[in-house]
């Protein structure tokens, strides 16, 4: 920011101020309207280039000579800000003579910090840092910051990454968004973008310090709600009014009716809320093309499709706000798993244009239940289902846990069993441990524990594991004896897992000959202790025998699922 024009500031702003442009109706794109700008300033004689990043979908749009350099002036001063804010400098004098320099800006606080900050190789480190070889070179005339070049393309890119950099975007927006209407020297500094539209956040630049000895005015920052990164560089005649004038001008076309125009959709995510495992996403948006229809919002989680639902809310503010009429609010509800999500809401374009995404919030759905499902032991047809679980919203409340057997309710309760290994390890007190005993048939089945959520959240799957039952036979020849030359005695026990407390038929074979039969008469009460059963699972027969070798073979008849078991098979000389 050189002063090196005679001219008062004042009377500048009044021609600022008082001049009407006609930059006819709002533009199909910022392209296009760029465009018209960039022939409105090169029929008046001027070089001039613009670049508009839109920073929701990723596209850039420029007209004029936009790859090619241009003297920065003070709009180089972002770089200065930006490395501060990057290296961890930006603190005490530093912050302090930074943000003079931005919002005023201010060259004294820049050739304070010019040096500190890199000085002319600053804007290789910018380059190198963003990855934009398109941004621009060192100074023509070294040592002279205002000298350094940079392109509208660039500066554009730069703007979007830096948008993007939570440690540089919001100390170096809001020192933007405080841009004084008059710089540290009395210049007038809303020429160009703050002239044609409210709300921007600017940095501007004007001096000499190009080959040509030309004037150089640049106007740049963010409009549309920061949507759009815009930049205006503009080169020709001397320095004053009627260059400042011209870059006005190019803003108002650039920006018909205040704002860039745009044939996508615009709206915004207004809040996601949470109820339960349902969340419910409001905000607004509409097609410019179609500003009284109303347009299809897609939301999607994780990348997957989760709802979608037309405008239907009406948004009196946004109609004001817009000029425009119709139904433009939506509030489209949706049931969500546990863990990390990533919603994201997209508008579906009409016409020209393409969709739009208006927003992504992440969600964290820590409100359901904790917990796990330890190993399931067996003893006979009986498990054992065990585990942990509490809730975040009430760590020291014991949790309804519920125990399914094959997508069958077969157990629940609270959780009783003291837990110190779990509660030291979250921080938490109270009993959290469960432990419930169920009956299983035989084969596979899949045993599934759920915690019951209280408050916030939902209920959790805390585990499921397959748990296998033969479902035949379970048993042993305990003795095979010999009573007298011609008969023996078979005792031995046998149960079925299907049904534990029944007598089972149990079968003798002597040389594959049937020889004794009949159901399990004899109490075992060794038994019944080792499996946890009841009932008379004990056997005894007698059974002739051959003088000389046999082969006597015990059978259990399975009941239900399974097959019958071999119990066992000895040799004996008769």
């Amino acid at each position: 920011m050189k002063a090196m024009a005679a001219i008062t500031s004042l009377l500048l702003a009044a021609v600022l101020m008082t001049a009407v442009i006609d930059t006819g109706s709002a533009g199909a794109s910022a392209g296009s309207d760029a465009a018209r700008a960039v022939s409105y300033a090169s029929s008046h004689g001027y070089r001039t280039s613009i670049g508009v990043f839109d920073t929701q979908t990723g596209r850039f749009s420029g007209a004029g000579d936009y790859n090619s350099t241009y003297a920065s002036e003070s709009v180089m001063k972002v770089f200065i800000a930006t490395r501060l804010l990057m290296t961890g400098q930006m603190s005490g004098w530093n912050q302090t003579t930074a943000y003079k320099m931005i919002t005023q800006s201010d060259d004294a606080s820049a050739n304070a910090l010019y040096g500190r900050t890199g000085g002319d190789g600053v804007i290789t480190w910018i380059k190198q840092t963003f990855n934009l070889p398109s941004l621009g070179n060192p100074p023509l005339r070294p040592g002279w910051w205002g000298s350094t070049r940079i392109t509208a393309r660039g500066m554009a890119l730069f703007y979007n990454a830096v948008k993007n950099r939570a440690s540089v975007w919001p100390w170096l927006a809001n020192a933007m968004h405080h841009a004084t209407r008059y710089g540290s020297d009395g210049q007038f500094q809303f020429f160009g973008i703050p002239s044609a539209t409210s709300g921007s956040g600017v940095k501007q630049g004007w001096g000499n310090d190009n080959a040509a000895g030309q004037a150089a005015f640049n106007s740049t920052g963010f409009v549309n709600g920061d949507r759009f990164a815009a930049v205006i560089l503009t080169q020709g005649g001397v320095y004053g009014w009627p260059i400042a004038n011209m870059v006005t001008a190019e803003a108002r076309y650039l920006m018909p009716g205040g704002r860039i125009s745009s044939d996508s959709p615009e709206g915004t995510v207004d809040s996601l809320t949470l109820h339960g495992n349902v969340a419910t996403v409001r905000g607004w948006s509409f097609d410019p093309n179609a500003t009284g229809s109303r347009i299809k919002i897609v939301v999607h989680v994780n990348g997957a499709l989760a709802a979608y639902a037309p405008t239907t809310v009406p948004r009196s503010d946004v109609n004001a706000a817009y000029n425009i009429t119709g139904t433009h609010g939506y509030a489209i509800a949706f049931r969500l798993s546990d863990g990390v999500k990533n919603v994201c809401v997209y508008a579906t374009n009409l016409g020209a244009g393409v969709n739009r995404r208006l927003g992504c919030r992440s969600l964290n759905l820590t409100g359901a239940p904790l917990g796990a499902l330890d190993p399931v032991p067996l003893r006979a047809n009986e498990a054992t289902v065990s585990g942990w679980t509490y809730d975040y919203d009430v760590p020291t409340y014991s949790l309804k846990a519920v125990v399914y057997v094959n997508g069958r309710l077969a157990a629940y309760g609270l959780t009783t069993v003291p837990s110190p290994a779990i509660n030291t390890s979250y921080g938490i007190t109270g009993a959290h441990g469960y432990s419930f005993k169920v009956r299983l048939p035989g084969g596979a089945n899949r045993v599934c524990v759920y915690g019951i959520n209280r408050g916030h959240g939902f209920n959790s799957t805390l585990g499921c594991r397959v748990v296998t039952l033969s479902g035949s036979p379970l048993g042993r020849v305990d003795s095979i004896s010999v009573t007298n030359p011609a008969v023996a005695t078979v005792t031995g026990w046998t149960y079925d897992y299907d049904l534990p407390a029944q007598a089972l038929k149990t079968v003798v074979y002597v040389n594959g000959h049937l020889a004794a039969y009949g159901p399990t008469t004899v109490s075992r009460a060794d038994v019944n202790n080792a499996y946890g059963i009841t009932g008379l699972h004990g056997y005894s027969f007698s059974v002739g025998i051959l003088p000389g070798a046999n082969q006597v073979c015990v059978y259990g008849i399975n009941t239900g699922q399974g097959a019958n078991t071999t119990l066992g098979c000895r040799p004996l000389t008769g």
